[in-house]
Order: C-alpha cells, then structure tokens, then sequence
C-alpha cells in the first residue's frame, strides 16, 4: 500500500549562473530556506524547475544535489515524465536508486485518456517500488483529465497515490474527483497557491507548488488542519496580493525567481533560454506588491519559522 502525501511540497525552482549554467551553490541554499520554512516535502523537476530545459545529465546532478543537502530530513519528490514508457520507467527507476519518495508524472504529450495512457501508468507502476504522483496540469502536455478519467486511472494503478491537480476550475474538480475516489488517493492542489484555500474547502489534503513564499502556504496549511480555518483565511488573504501576481501566465517563473533573488535565496534571477525577462515595470510592481502584502523582501530564517507556526 503507497502512502498518499500531505501538506506542502515546495517545488523547487533550479538557479541558474547569468550564463545559464546550473547555480549549485544557490541551489543548496533554497534547499536549506526550504527546509527551514517547514514544509512537508519537496519535489524537484518540476515544470516550475524548468526540467524541460535541462538535459538528462543536469537533472541527474539536480536530483543528486538536492538529495545530498535535504540529508533525509524531508521526502523528496522527483518530476520524471518522459513521452515514452520506456524512457519514463528509466528515469523513474533512477529517481528511486537516487533516494526520491515518490515520483511526479504527467500523461505523455497528446496522449488523452483511453487504453494506451492507462497501460503507460500500469507499467510504470509495477516496474517501481514508490509511488506516483498524477500530474494533471494540461498547459504542460494537452492532456485533459477528467474527474472519471482521473478516479479510472487510480483505479488501475494501485502506484498513484496523490493526484496534482491544476486543471481550473481547481475547487470544482477536486470535490468532484474526490467523490470518485473516495480515500483512495489525497489531491493536492499547485497553481502556485492562488486558490489553495478553496481547494482546502474541497477536500484538498495540501499543495505542491512553487510560491515564492513557502512559509506562507505552510502557516495555512498548519492553520487548516488544526481547525483554525479563520486563521488559514486570514493568513491566505492577506498574501493573496502576491499569490495572484506570482501567478501571472508566461512571466510567473521569472517574478517568483527575480523574488527569490531578492529574499537571497539565489545569486541570480536567470530563467533558461528561451524564457521571459522582466521590465521595468513589471519589477517595480512587484515591489509595490510586497511592500503592500508586508512579505519580507528578505529571507529571515526566524521570521519564516515563526510566520509558519
């Protein structure tokens, strides 16, 4: 039997030098921020990690940096989709060798629900020993996931144990895929956080997104879950300035970067080619944003630790 996941999975974005290359000194960095922040887990490869960009040798050095610095102290979820099976067992399997607790996979490209899609999960699950975290994020492959769709997948694969769920309308299809499933499997919401406290109000059983600001998801989720749902929406509401503004299509991974850069938690802003660069404006909005929210523009380890207590 997999343990379904809980609580908040920061999604790590991956640092980068102003030439491109991979930043690992920033990267063990965020990690410890991330830690500190206290959120439940972590998961890496991710779209907000921009995985799609790096090649199979600086994923494998991704993977083996962030293990070597989390030490054990959180599980540790690694994003392998591929669009072949084949290809996705491989990595899947090397996630597992690596120390990963579960593994994040979303439907090869194009591959809408039927048979095939349902085979490509099956044999991913018997070939592994951890579970799988169904990714349904439709921008990411065109893939649409229905409520049935998702409840027959987790029906055939015993493997999938928590589903991702950023298909809008979020608080909607949680409820409804939740009436499906039952306890089968939990739902975790993402979308870097703008509807969290919804998806809570669905049944959610957390997040796994990329929010800037982890120790702010996590004082809500701690809130939630303790029945304080007066404080999680006090807490929600007052960062829900920077949650929509982080969220913004196309240039959200560059503001959730250019704000990490600023906290301290990276040496530099850098998005992968190709990617978006920040105007002016745009910058100086985000700085009003924060000053308006009163979210640090830098890191306090103590102020994050007590924000999510």
């Amino acid at each position: 039997m997999y343990e379904p996941l809980r609580g908040v999975y920061n999604i790590l974005s991956t640092p980068f030098h102003p030439d491109g290359s991979l930043d690992e000194a920033s990267l063990r960095r965020l990690v410890e921020a991330t830690i500190a922040a206290g959120v439940d887990g972590i998961t890496v490869l991710g779209v907000a990690g921009e995985a799609q960009k790096l090649t199979d040798a600086e994923r494998r050095r991704v993977v083996e940096v962030v293990m070597e610095t989390v030490g054990g102290r959180v599980p540790v979820i690694v994003g392998t989709s591929r669009d072949g099976t084949d290809a996705t067992i491989a990595a899947s399997r090397e996630a597992e060798a690596m120390g990963a607790a579960g593994v994040m996979v979303a439907p090869p490209t194009f591959l809408q629900p039927g048979p095939a899609l349902t085979e490509h999960f099956r044999r991913l699950g018997e070939a592994i020993g951890i579970p799988i975290v169904l990714q349904d994020y439709p921008p990411v492959n065109g893939v649409t996931l229905s409520p049935r769709a998702m409840a027959e997948l987790v029906e055939a694969v015993p493997a999938i144990a928590t589903i991702k769920l950023e298909d809008t309308p979020t608080p909607q299809r949680i409820a409804q895929t939740l009436k499906l499933t039952g306890d089968r499997v939990t739902i975790v919401g993402g979308l870097g956080g703008m509807y969290l406290l919804d998806e809570l109000r669905a049944g959610a059983s957390g997040t796994m997104t990329g929010f800037a600001y982890p120790e702010v998801l996590v004082a809500i989720w701690r809130a939630w879950q303790a029945g304080d749902r007066a404080g999680a929406a006090e807490r929600y509401y007052r960062a829900l300035p920077a949650l929509v503004f982080e969220g913004q299509p196309r240039i959200g991974l560059a503001i959730r970067k250019e704000t990490q850069r600023r906290r301290g938690l990276i040496a530099h802003a850098t998005v992968r080619h190709p990617g978006p660069v920040l105007d002016e404006q745009t910058l100086e909005a985000l700085t009003e944003v924060l000053e308006w929210t009163g979210l640090p523009a830098a890191y306090d380890r103590v102020g994050a630790q007590s924000s999510a207590s």
